[in-house]
């Protein structure tokens, strides 16, 4: 037992904690993964754990579990203390293997990795039985864990039935039936709508309040979490660093933060942050919230909301977002739509597709062009991804035809398709096909019989696009979730297809390597493909996105700008949709909408006076 003045507030602590990955066979032992790792989790907090794609997260968290060194291997010096009722804190190897679970518990990014039974009564329960715990006490958990995720009257559903959302609370309930002292939560929204997301976030809200449970959450997205976080961890460099609260985290690291570290922050921070260059004061305090930008612009002594809405230039709403370095300039949506009227590449007409009794695709018609980017959006289950497989005849429509440069699928050889309509997965690992990182690159480059040292250049120079240079020589399946998207991306790409469909490119990625992805498909479509984009991320669609089709209960519900979609609220509604917090916040400051942060700071800038962005750069 250890005593210390805070030991009996806190529910996890670390000791100078250090983890060494298992090397293989006949390779001798690396770095460490993790280095001298000291910090203390107060009991009933939320902590965010923010780091880059690939800084170590999910490994820190599988170390918390025991998963790593228990089950994976590998080599740990260090104490892990655990919070147990009656003992106190405990060194983590003074429990049994399975109690250690019931401790501290984990929620994977992909909730298909811990789904094993077929309904959701045997999902929740499964755990249970083989704790051995009565059949009694197992019907009351079942039933108090479904309360807590929001999925009371679920307990008679079928798994298969269940939308993506659906799946990620059942999955959390089962966490939940098992009563542990700490949650940790792997990207739990990064593969759910809007919506979905809010739906989880209210779920562990609501498991706070009512169980006073710790919970940890790995998150990329973090708008809707970041104001809610008790602590934030960061793990950088084989460190962690914290806990600080969200606001010192903030407020001491600035625009660091995105520019350097290359973290996604909240927009309404981000915009307080660049006005805060520009010379506003908002005395001290960085709002981490739509509501707390708001209060702060308000309040400012030397302007008003009117004054910023009459001041200076008006850009569009699309204007001022980030300038790709060494892309060309985005068309608008207007113009890039009128300039590719009559390039049509995938034609789809009046499709219908079903899987067995249940129908997904009833009656789709859409055209996709050269030189846009296209957004598909929608809820989870509305068929977006079974859409996607239509284009390059990986699965076959059961009416109506998809056209490939004005010919139908089923006419053209399917080899021959693939290479001309680029799809890459949601999950990367289904298109892996090779034993090295680099392979797996060059694969692509050589079936087009480029010679060798080209195919060398090119793939080092894809590699370096995407932060894979150093793991050259690893297998793709080793690499974090995040490393496996980017290189399922490169992999497909590097070619330069003439259509590319991508199902969620930015899952589990950085700031930094987002926007790298972004501009890679950027310039794909200035060179003349027709990219498509299939994503839950509204950021991303009011930033790059020339046109957004979504998809409804498999039907198109809208097919427009996305200026016209975030201004649709019944299309938002039906479609479980929410625009970016920018888009909320630009209404009630300026009385219009705007997609992006760098117009909004353009224009309250203006509208008091502040330093312009070049005279800023110029001094």
């Amino acid at each position: 037992m250890i005593s210390t003045p805070s030991a009996d507030r806190a529910a996890l602590v670390l000791e100078d904690y250090s983890f060494w990955f298992k090397p293989a066979a006949r390779e001798s032992e690396g770095p460490a993964a993790l280095e001298e790792v000291s910090f203390t989790i107060e009991a009933g907090s939320l902590v965010l754990i923010l780091g880059r794609s690939g800084s170590g997260k999910s490994t820190l968290a599988l170390n918390l579990v025991g998963i790593y060194p228990d089950y994976m291997g590998g080599r740990n010096r260090g104490r892990v203390l655990i919070a147990d009722p009656g003992h106190g804190l405990i060194n983590r190897r003074e429990l049994a293997a399975a109690e250690r679970f019931r401790r501290v518990n984990m929620l994977f990014q992909n909730p298909e990795d811990q789904i094993v039974t077929l309904t959701v009564e045997e999902e929740v329960g499964f755990a249970l039985e083989n704790y051995l715990v009565e059949p009694a006490q197992i019907h009351r958990r079942i039933d108090d864990a479904l309360d807590l995720a929001g999925l009371a009257g679920f307990r008679r559903r079928s798994m298969l039935e269940l939308s993506g959302g659906e799946k990620q609370r059942v999955a959390l309930a089962a966490m939940l039936a098992l009563e542990p002292a700490v949650l940790i939560l792997d990207e739990p929204t990064s593969n759910l709508d809007p919506a979905g997301t809010a739906d989880v976030l209210a779920t562990i809200d609501r498991i706070r309040a009512r169980r006073g449970l710790t919970v940890m959450v790995i998150e990329h997205e973090v708008d809707e979490i970041f104001h809610r976080a008790d602590r934030v961890l960061l793990v950088e460099g084989r460190r962690v660093a914290g806990p600080c609260t969200p606001r010192e985290f903030m407020e001491q690291r600035g625009l660091e933060i995105r520019d350097d570290m290359g973290l996604w922050i909240p927009q309404a921070s981000e915009i307080a942050l660049e006005l805060r260059g520009r010379g506003l004061d908002f005395g001290g305090r960085v709002p981490l919230d739509g509501e707390e930008l708001i209060a702060a612009v308000e309040s400012l002594e030397d302007g008003s909301k009117q004054s910023a809405a009459a001041g200076g230039p008006k850009p569009s709403a699309t204007a001022g977002g980030p300038e790709p370095s060494g892309v060309a300039t985005t068309l608008s949506p207007k113009a890039a739509l009128s300039a590719a009227a009559s390039t049509a590449v995938i034609d789809v007409r009046n499709v219908s597709f079903a899987y067995g009794e249940r129908s997904v695709l009833d009656g789709v018609s859409l055209a996709a062009h050269r030189s846009e980017l296209l957004a598909l959006v929608g809820q989870n289950g509305s068929g977006k991804s079974t859409l996607a497989t239509l284009f390059n005849g990986i699965a076959v429509p059961d009416s109506g035809a998809v056209l490939v440069d004005g010919i139908p699928t089923t006419d053209h050889e399917f080899a021959h398709l693939a290479r001309r309509v680029a799809h890459i997965f949601q999950v990367p690992e289904k298109q892996f096909v090779r034993a090295t990182v680099y392979d797996e690159i060059a694969h692509g480059l050589r079936a087009l019989d480029l010679a060798e040292d080209e195919v060398e250049q090119r793939t080092l120079d894809c590699l370096r696009t995407v932060r894979l240079l150093e793991r050259r020589d690893a297998s793709p399946y080793v690499l974090s979730h995040g490393q496996k998207r980017r290189l399922s991306v490169a992999a497909m790409v590097v070619g330069e297809p003439d259509v590319v469909v991508l199902d969620e490119p930015t899952f589990g990625q950085d700031y930094h390597q987002a926007r790298n992805l972004m501009e890679l498909l950027r310039t794909l479509a200035d060179r003349g493909a027709a990219v498509m984009f299939i994503t839950h991320d509204m950021r991303l669609v009011a930033e790059y996105a020339n046109r957004t089709v979504v998809l409804c209960d498999g039907a198109i519900a809208f097919d427009g700008t996305p200026e016209a979609l975030f201004a649709a609220r019944e299309v938002l509604t039906r479609a479980r949709l929410r625009p970016p917090p920018v888009h909320e916040i630009s209404t009630r400051l300026l009385g219009e909408p705007l997609l992006t942060t760098a117009a909004l700071v353009e224009r309250i800038a203006a509208g008091h006076g502040a330093t312009p962005a070049a005279a800023q750069e110029a001094g």
